[in-house]
């Protein structure tokens, strides 16, 4: 089985996943392709890999929940697999425990379409990306040793899947988990949408040294410095411009959102708890 684990971690906790699914393959034998779509070198490369495998290749595709959906680097990359390959896809999402929103679903819905059938799925709890700056975050200390424990568990039980014939697939309406009303309010959504929702960022222009460490490490490559840094439209609201900083010299205003986000996550009322499809 040849195997690739592609994924888009801005906060870190999808890019840990997906290094529990490298160790747990390697120990299996199966030695995974690892991709950070953030590293934009390494796209063209593993896409040329994938053409050259027309059997069987096992693509673990992983992405946080921005606004109820996968984030673009990662729809974008499904998007452009190539589709005449006989394998089979994970999608997996990790989220803030507020809500998984339809990430999975419409991850499922477009590796389907692109000739890609679940070999399963999965949503894994992380600390909410927008709570860095309290004490107590949603989601707080997740993933775990014991997520850790169940992620190797779900790889070893997929593998173990795609050895038997014929090979049993997760249907896709299983991902298709939100109630009707709140999936199509969801399916509204979008980054685009809830810019304005979130809190605005003001660059501190007697703190910035022009250094270009947040277009360095922006996953989209959505900042440039005119001189002092600019955001384009392709931003995602990761927020790492100005939580990796040096200086501290972009700011934005988050007291509101800690209660925000804790009443939303009673609205939606969502099982904070890894969940596999397989």
């Amino acid at each position: 089985m040849k195997a690739f684990i592609v994924y888009c971690s801005p906060a870190g906790s999808t890019q840990h996943v997906a290094q529990v699914i490298g160790k747990t393959l390697d120990i299996l034998g199966h030695h995974p392709v690892m991709l950070d779509l953030c590293n934009t070198q390494d796209v063209a490369a593993i896409k040329t890999q994938m053409r050259g495998i027309k059997k069987d290749p096992l693509l673990f595709i992983g992405s946080p929940v921005y606004a109820c959906h996968a984030i673009p680097p990662v729809m974008e990359f499904i998007e452009q697999l190539p589709d005449d390959c006989e394998g089979y896809s994970f999608p997996f999402v990790t989220w803030g425990a507020v809500t998984s929103g339809i990430a999975l679903y419409e991850m499922g819905t477009l590796l389907n379409q692109k000739g890609y059938p679940l070999a399963g799925a999965a949503k894994i709890v992380a600390a909410h990306s927008l709570m860095w700056q309290f004490a107590h975050p949603l989601g707080e200390g997740r993933p775990d040793a014991a997520d850790d424990h169940k992620v190797a568990d779900m790889v070893k039980k997929v593998a173990a899947k795609l050895k038997a014939q014929p090979v049993s697939t997760v249907p896709l309406a299983e991902l298709n988990y939100q109630p009707e009303d709140v999936y199509n309010s969801m399916a509204g959504l979008s980054i685009k949408a809830v810019r304005q929702m979130l809190p605005q960022r003001q660059v501190i222009r007697e703190a910035c040294t022009k250094c270009g460490v947040c277009a360095e490490l922006c996953p989209v490559e959505a900042i440039t410095l005119d001189p002092y840094p600019c955001f384009g439209k392709t931003c995602i609201l990761c927020y790492n411009c100005m939580r990796l900083c040096p200086e501290k010299a972009i700011a934005a205003d988050f007291s509101p959102m800690e209660a925000w986000l804790q009443e939303k996550a009673k609205e939606f009322n969502e099982n904070p708890e890894l969940k596999v499809f397989i």
